[in-house]
């Protein structure tokens, strides 16, 4: 009889910038925390804290870096970031679509890999909703957009995906 397993992914969006993206797409990738995305991402990492993450995964911009960093701290995750190109930001539609097969992917290889724990992956956005939209959620469900310092928890049965809840820790800052 094969086991199932509830594992549990925390999908953070990081938290405030020092500039818009908007302003100049050309220095996107050195946009960093603010002192108010620190304080948000402080606020996730105490709700985090409470479930004993045993790893967490990052987009390599550095602004997720600096996301994990501080929950990693917080919640005294026991192991490195590991940085991954699938929680990389994207910037064509060719690529968002692309999400929807990579996303299910990546998730299938954590969750083979950390079955019955809880991890923290640190993205952007256009990520977070083009990974959620590969799988059979309503509107409801999705509750886009996601904003800045917002997560999803999801929570997966084997490698099913049976619950997603829009979470908002730093929103009362």
């Amino acid at each position: 009889m094969d086991e199932k397993f509830q594992t549990i992914i925390f999908l953070v969006r990081h938290g405030e910038t020092d500039r818009t993206y908007l302003l100049d797409p050309t220095i996107d990738g050195e946009r960093v925390l603010t002192q108010e995305g620190r304080d948000q991402i402080k606020k996730v990492g105490e709700y985090i804290a409470n479930f004993a993450p045993v790893a967490i995964y990052s987009s390599p911009r550095l602004r997720t870096i600096q996301t994990a960093e501080v929950i990693e701290e917080v919640a005294k995750i026991p192991r490195e970031i590991e940085q991954k190109q699938e929680l990389y930001e994207i910037y064509s539609p060719g690529d968002y679509q692309a999400l929807e097969n990579i996303i299910p992917k990546f998730f299938d290889e954590l969750i083979t890999k950390h079955a019955g724990c809880h991890i923290v992956c640190t993205t952007h956005q256009d990520v977070i909703q083009g990974g959620l939209e590969a799988f059979d959620l309503t509107d409801e469900e999705k509750d886009f957009p996601c904003l800045e310092a917002e997560m999803y928890r999801l929570v997966f049965a084997g490698h099913k995906l049976v619950e997603c809840q829009k979470l908002t820790p730093a929103a009362s800052l």
